[in-house]
């Protein structure tokens, strides 16, 4: 497994990612596009050969950054591909100076929640009924 910031050709690929995961933030390719060419963006991929089978997006501008998306293929999940792109986001933060990082995420979504939490991440608030199913989002953050 290879780990690396993601290029401007991944698109498609990370589009691919993402419609597996239908709880994260469904991007159409202009979005993704344009976070690929956006200065403050940064989006790292799990590479198994030839295929991205997982990503992080991060907006990090001065020292205060947000988690924007995050999605592994279902058949790789459980295999530590989302903690191991964390680490590398995180590690990078650490390698600008740190930071603040938040990320929401909706409270039902306890895989995910056990995720960041596991990283480092704490609760730091709620934003009730913010999904369109009603679920509430659970605002976490860490400081690098």
């Amino acid at each position: 497994m290879i780990y690396r910031q993601a290029h401007k050709t991944d698109g498609e690929a990370l589009a691919s990612v993402q419609k597996s995961q239908p709880r994260c933030a469904q991007w159409e390719m202009a979005g993704w596009q344009g976070e690929l060419d956006a200065p403050g963006a940064r989006i790292w991929c799990a590479q198994e050969q030839a295929h991205v089978v997982g990503f992080v997006a991060l907006r990090f501008v001065a020292g205060v950054g947000e988690i924007t998306n995050v999605a592994v293929l279902p058949q790789w999940c459980g295999r530590g591909v989302g903690s191991r792109l964390l680490e590398q986001t995180l590690e990078w933060v650490r390698q600008q100076g740190g930071g603040k990082i938040t990320l929401e995420v909706g409270v039902n979504n306890t895989s995910a929640c056990k995720l960041y939490e596991k990283a480092g991440f704490v609760a730091l608030g709620l934003r009730k009924h913010f999904y369109q199913t009603g679920e509430d989002a659970l605002i976490m953050g860490i400081e690098i």
